[in-house]
């Protein structure tokens, strides 16, 4: 049963909706006092759409047990795509005081973000690259953080974007398939209105793919 929350995300994410059934009742049949069978039961209704009833079935699961990180980190997830970032923060916090992991910091540098909270957000990005200085990711939460932020006076607009754009070439020299930070220099480079080197970015991208 260890370990197959995870995979029934992974068969959520792909969309095998009826191997998801069916392992949420095996899991269930074999031990319904952990909480992995309720994390299973909860990503099938959200495959199917149901937030609603996904949350109340991650909740069960809190409820067998509350140490689970991955299981409030799923919950800020889904709060956070029913654009509930104020209630998806407390999830995500919970999950990093739990187990201080880049997937948990993403959730919370996108919470804090979507919350408006934009100095909170930076700091959870540097404390990412603490806890994994040579992960593209987390250097990517500090490059989304500056970029969707505003500067602390408008003359320091030009000054953010290139501590953004620095950050986000430093993750894509870490790893250079990563789309995230691809896109979001794209989007950097397009709201300035420099077209070109947007078209560069994808073209370089697109040529080291082929």
């Amino acid at each position: 049963v260890l370990g197959m929350d995870e995979y029934a995300q992974i068969l959520q994410q792909k969309g095998a909706i009826m191997d998801l059934g069916r392992l949420s009742q095996d899991l269930l049949a074999l031990d319904d006092k952990r909480p992995e069978p309720w994390m299973a039961l909860g990503l099938y209704h959200l495959a199917h759409n149901d937030s609603d009833k996904a949350v109340a079935f991650i909740d069960k699961a809190i409820s067998l047990d509350r140490k689970h990180s991955f299981t409030h980190r799923l919950k800020g997830g889904i709060l956070l795509a029913d654009q509930r970032p104020n209630h998806a923060l407390v999830c995500f916090l919970q999950a990093n005081d739990l187990s201080k992991d880049i997937s948990t910091y993403e959730g919370l540098v996108e919470a804090y973000l979507a919350s408006g909270k934009h100095k909170e957000a930076l700091c959870a990005a540097k404390e990412a690259i603490a806890s994994a200085p040579r992960d593209a990711r987390a250097l990517t939460l500090v490059g989304l953080a500056l970029a969707r932020s505003p500067p602390a006076n408008p003359s320091g607009q030009q000054a953010q974007s290139e501590r953004a754009k620095k950050a986000l070439n430093k993750a894509l020299a870490v790893d250079q398939s990563a789309m995230r930070p691809l896109m979001a220099l794209v989007d950097i480079h397009a709201a300035e209105g420099d077209t070109n080197a947007a078209v560069r970015l994808l073209n370089d991208a697109i040529e080291g793919t082929a």
